[in-house]
C-alpha cells in the first residue's frame, strides 16, 4: 500500500481548529500503523458508509456531535 494525500472541507471557527483536527487524524492513523492495523481508504470507506447499521455507534455518534 502507499500513502496518498486527500482533502475535504470540515466545519471549524478557524484555521487552528482545522489544523488540531487534521493533527489528531495523523496520529489515529499513525497510532494504529504502529500497532499492526492499517487504517486504509477501503477501511475508511466501509465504516463511514456503515456507521447508522449498528444503534450502539449510531447512537454515540449522534450524542457525540450533538
Amino acid at each position: 500500500m502507499q500513502g496518498y494525500p486527500i482533502s475535504l472541507n470540515i466545519y471549524a471557527n478557524n484555521e487552528a481548529e482545522v489544523a488540531d483536527a487534521r493533527s489528531a487524524i495523523i496520529e489515529f492513523i499513525d497510532e494504529n500503523r504502529r500497532e499492526g492495523r492499517a487504517v486504509s481508504a477501503t477501511k475508511i470507506a466501509k465504516a463511514v458508509r456503515s456507521w447508522k447499521s449498528n444503534p450502539l455507534v449510531r447512537g454515540k455518534i449522534i450524542d457525540y456531535f450533538k
